[in-house]
């Protein structure tokens, strides 16, 4: 009799487990906070030409277009023109190629929810017009790249922050805890904040530790990069990120709060190995006596720069 109960018991929790695996769909979420995820563009090469495939004539004999796909598969919208694509790997004057740096023309909207589920990502296709103009004397292949570089944003944040005026006296056993490690939640990007710590910092103040990595096989790129006009290579611009650390519920952050390598609460960080480190303080003396929890926001601003790539056939068309 035992053991029949055994394997009913086992059976059922079989069953329950099973359906649990199935609920809820590819794009369903749960409501409220962040959609999350960890890339922002991404973005693929297609050849579009009569001769099919990746393959296109030679001596001029074929018009093709070389297109550059970009979904937004993040959070942050994108402007116009804050999407700079710039082709590598070719002889420009040999595919008839007049500018090899584009822009996006319409915005890319971030994903949201609609209904309790993600929408699905904004695209946009940037077309380079082409024509293969030297005569081969056999057939052969070629990689063309392209570096894709857009301005975006993620934004972090600390739900539950503990402040209270002295932070050195005596609380209740249910007050918010200021001496531990707490969940930061992200906006769907590529560069996200991993670590948040926060720890007494005297008889007034809290001190509290950031990091952010850099999930994204890109580089991390100056948020004022795209003003050079092209998505190339520049070591002076590279690895920086703009940081701003912010309680959401006081419009005085900025007398508040100072972060070490940071004008106060904001300004420019260094990437080193793909993360950042922040340890900033918090000046509690003019808050409240009484504990309570408040968010914090960090909003990261920056040049994200990636690649695609793709082979091209030129056919001897004598």
């Amino acid at each position: 009799m035992k053991k029949h109960k055994f394997v009913f018991v086992l059976i059922l929790s079989l069953v329950l487990l099973l359906a649990a695996c199935k609920g809820g769909g590819d794009k369903k979420v749960t409501a409220g906070g962040f959609v999350g995820g960890k890339e922002g563009i991404t973005a693929s090469m297609t050849i579009d030409s009569a001769s099919g495939a990746t393959k296109v004539l030679d001596a001029g004999a074929e018009n093709f277009r070389i297109l550059v796909n970009l979904q937004n598969k993040g959070e942050h919208t994108i402007p116009e023109n804050d999407v700079v694509v710039t082709l590598d790997g070719i002889n420009f004057n040999a595919f008839n190629i007049r500018d090899p740096t584009q822009r996006n023309v319409a915005p890319l909207s971030g994903i949201r929810i609609e209904a309790g589920k993600k929408t699905n990502p904004a695209q946009t296709i940037i077309p380079y017009e082409a024509n293969y103009q030297p005569d081969e004397d056999a057939d052969r292949t070629a990689t063309i790249a392209s570096n894709v570089c857009y301005k975006y944003e993620t934004i972090s944040r600390v739900k539950n922050l503990c402040l209270r005026k002295k932070i050195t006296s005596p609380v209740s056993a249910t007050a918010c805890k200021i001496d531990e490690t707490k969940a930061a939640e992200n906006s769907g990007a590529p560069f996200q904040v991993t670590t948040f710590s926060e720890r007494p910092g005297g008889e007034n103040k809290i001190n509290f530790y950031i990091e952010a990595k850099n999930f994204g096989k890109g580089a991390i790129y100056s948020k004022d990069y795209l003003a050079q006009g092209k998505c190339l290579e520049n070591d002076l611009e590279k690895n920086k990120v703009y940081a701003k650390v912010e309680l959401t519920e006081f419009s005085n952050s900025a007398n508040l709060i100072s972060c070490s390598g940071l004008n106060g609460n904001s300004g420019f960080v260094n990437v080193i190995q793909n993360s950042i480190q922040l340890s900033c303080s918090l000046d509690t003396s003019s808050l409240q006596e009484t504990s309570f929890e408040t968010p914090l926001r960090i909003t990261f601003d920056y040049v994200y720069k990636d690649s695609a790539s793709t082979t091209i056939t030129i056919k001897n068309s004598v």
